[in-house]
């Protein structure tokens, strides 16, 4: 039996396979689900901005806007050494010794993944120098991704760390919503005023609204952020830091670098209309990421839960399925509107980005297959095998950069978008594979050792 004495109140507790009376299933549905709504209230002020950045810029000159925002947020989880998820994990450790404990260790994961943040945006900041295809050379915007990325960062720790105090709802407004509401109300804005913004300037107005949302983490309910906001760490914790986030940052390089070098690819070799076409196309299926991922992370806490019993495999892979089923059942009937009508989806974007519905159509299918997968980097990290995953990352990277070289020039954004589904199916087969099997082995030996 396992044990739910950890569980939050209210909270439902995906391995319990009891019966619940109808009312309090639904209720403790719905408290389980706040904070995936709330943070799909995020998404959709991200989709609402970038609708209207389409429609104000157009397909060529929103480019840039699309391409360097896709490939920032994209990065946000390497800026952050994975500290978010030790944030995560450690905060309700240190809850109990006080406010001061978590305001200071919070501290350090912030000093920390500035540190980090500040060496990725440099490195983004010559590429933007190299790549800027107007030839001007160093342009005052080009420091923009170099501040982006540490905010990005930040709101990443603030988010996490505020789950981890119990609040899965401010951390999902303080990690996403706040920054990206912010953003939001900034591009309405300018809609307004009689100025013309180019893509530029509305970067500027995305980083703002990062830095801003981050900083205001500072002043969120419960106090636990308001004595210090940046601290570096002494020399055992930023030891101990560095250590347990390595795995994890590596983690997140190769499922980042498998989405940046691809799209670079296509911002060289492609038209800018185009590559606006393809970006906007993820920031459809984006939607359907972030909501999944919320549903799924639901299911973590179980999923780690019960890979701690002798004979793990039935058990995890019931929350597994359920995680699968849950996800399927929100998420179906969107995705399959969706691909049967994507150039209505599109044209929301405004009649020039119709051109992307081929491409959405297949970002959508191959969303439909990983839900069918499941979460297997859940899968693998709540059972243990975090040096697999990340090994598994750097095959799926090669993997989708080798084939991105080869279908990109033949077949344009499609080709991209066929790589990451290879990708994408070879990893969901391979780590749920190796997940079963190393349980199977975890049990063989827990029968062994009775027996012996």
């Amino acid at each position: 039996m396992v044990s739910t004495d950890t569980a939050v109140e209210g909270e439902l507790d995906p391995s319990d396979t009891g019966p619940v009376p109808g009312r309090i299933f639904l209720e403790k549905v719905l408290h389980t689900l706040m904070p995936s709504v709330v943070r799909m209230g995020g998404a959709g002020f991200q989709f609402l901005s970038t609708v209207m950045v389409a429609r104000s810029l157009g397909d060529g000159p929103s480019a840039l806007f699309f391409f360097w925002t896709s490939v920032l947020m994209t990065s946000g989880p390497i800026a952050s050494y994975g500290l978010e998820q030790i944030a995560l994990r450690n905060v309700p450790r240190l809850e109990g010794t006080g406010p001061g404990a978590v305001a200071a260790f919070v501290a350090n994961l912030r000093a920390l993944s500035l540190a980090v943040s500040f060496l990725l945006g440099i490195g983004w900041m010559i590429f933007a120098v190299v790549t800027d295809k107007t030839g001007a050379g160093f342009q005052l915007w080009h420091l923009l991704p170099l501040f982006a990325q540490g905010a990005i960062a930040l709101a990443l720790i603030n988010g996490e760390a505020l789950k981890g105090l119990s609040h899965p709802v401010l951390g999902s407004i303080f990690g996403h919503v706040l920054p990206a509401g912010l953003f939001c109300i900034a591009v309405a804005l300018t809609l307004i005023v009689p100025v013309a913004f180019d893509a530029t300037e509305i970067l500027a107005l995305y980083t703002g609204s990062f830095v801003l949302g981050a900083v205001l983490a500072r002043f969120a309910p419960g106090g636990a952020f308001r004595d210090r906001f940046v601290l570096w760490p002494e020399k055992s914790r930023f030891q101990t830091l560095l250590r347990e986030g390595f795995p994890i940052c590596c983690v997140s390089l190769f499922g980042a670098l498998g989405f940046i070098i691809p799209l670079s690819i296509c911002d060289v070799m492609l038209p800018a209309a185009e590559v606006s076409h393809l970006t906007a196309a993820f920031r459809v299926s984006i939607l359907f990421v972030v909501l999944s991922g919320a549903i799924h992370s639901v299911f973590a806490p179980a999923l780690s839960r019960t890979a701690e019993l002798k004979r793990p495999l039935v058990p995890v892979m019931k929350v597994y399925g359920k995680s699968i089923a849950i996800a399927l059942l929100v998420l179906g009937l969107p995705i399959g509107v969706g691909m049967i009508f994507p150039g209505t989806v599109m044209s929301v974007f405004g009649d020039e980005f119709l051109d992307g519905a081929g491409a959405l159509r297949l970002l959508l299918l191959v969303q439909l297959i990983s839900l069918m997968m499941g979460p297997v980097p859940y899968l693998l990290l709540m059972t243990g095998h975090t040096t697999f995953l990340a090994r598994l990352g750097v095959l799926k990277l090669v993997l989708v950069v080798g084939l991105s070289f080869i279908l990109i020039p033949k077949m344009g954004g499609v080709g991209m978008v066929v790589a990451m589904g290879i990708a994408f199916l070879g990893e969901g087969i391979l780590g749920v594979a190796y997940a079963v099997a190393k349980m199977k082995e975890q049990e063989r030996r827990a029968v062994e050792s009775a027996e012996g």
